[in-house]
């Protein structure tokens, strides 16, 4: 009986077939990952290929439903004029609404005491109309206060989407200061919520064109 030679080379695999397996298994990996892990887990896509397949769309969903938004809060924002070529001194350019509006009265000035309960809520608005003008300036007699600066269209509200409004600023200080041009008829003012242990007083102080300003919500939270 002949013994089998175990060590022959024709029963082995050659190396080079095992190196060639690899790196085919890995270049496969590499694209499969390039081209759809990465735009679908990631919501990267180098190729472009993602997006073609639809591949993004679902890293979009996942992070809808997660609550997370893939693009920041839409910030409206305006242009300021800029340096002209050329400019003629007996001609210059006319700058209007909404940076310049003249009014046929003074502007008002006023200033408001709001007493808050610990955890009690109250909103204050200006009426204003489109254009109009103010500047403000408030302060927490001791503490802090969750402020929600915005505005609604209000009575002016046919054509706006249900309960529409716009921020201008959400914070948590003492204190806070600033202006506006009004964006739309409406009200235009703030939401404050004590969040102190303690009963606090804010004292505001509006300067400019509305109508009228008071309270228009208050009640515990």
């Amino acid at each position: 009986m002949t013994d089998r030679n175990t060590d022959d080379d024709s029963t082995r695999p050659r190396a080079a077939t095992v190196a060639r397996g690899a790196a085919v298994a890995f270049l496969a990996a590499l694209v499969a990952t390039v081209v759809f892990v990465l735009p679908a887990e990631f919501g990267i896509d180098p190729t472009g290929l993602g997006s073609r397949l639809g591949l993004m769309k679902l890293r979009q969903v996942e992070d809808t439903v997660s609550g997370e938004s893939a693009m920041p809060a839409p910030l409206v924002v305006g242009s300021y004029p800029g340096i002209p070529a050329e400019f003629d001194y007996f001609e210059p350019d006319v700058l209007g609404e909404p940076f310049s509006r003249t009014h046929d009265r003074p502007f008002r000035s006023e200033t408001m005491s709001i007493a808050l309960d610990v955890g009690e809520q109250v909103e204050v608005k200006a009426v204003m109309k489109q254009g109009d003008a103010l500047v403000y300036a408030w302060r927490v007699d001791n503490g802090t206060v969750y402020a929600d600066f915005h505005a609604d269209p209000g009575e002016n509200a046919a054509g706006y989407p249900d309960r529409y409004f716009i921020r201008y600023r959400e914070s948590e200080t003492p204190d806070s200061a600033g202006s506006l041009v009004a964006p739309f008829d409406g009200n235009h003012g703030w939401y404050w919520l004590n969040i102190e242990e303690h009963p606090v007083r804010i004292d505001l102080e509006v300067r400019g064109y509305y109508e009228a300003i008071g309270e228009i919500f208050r009640s515990y939270q």
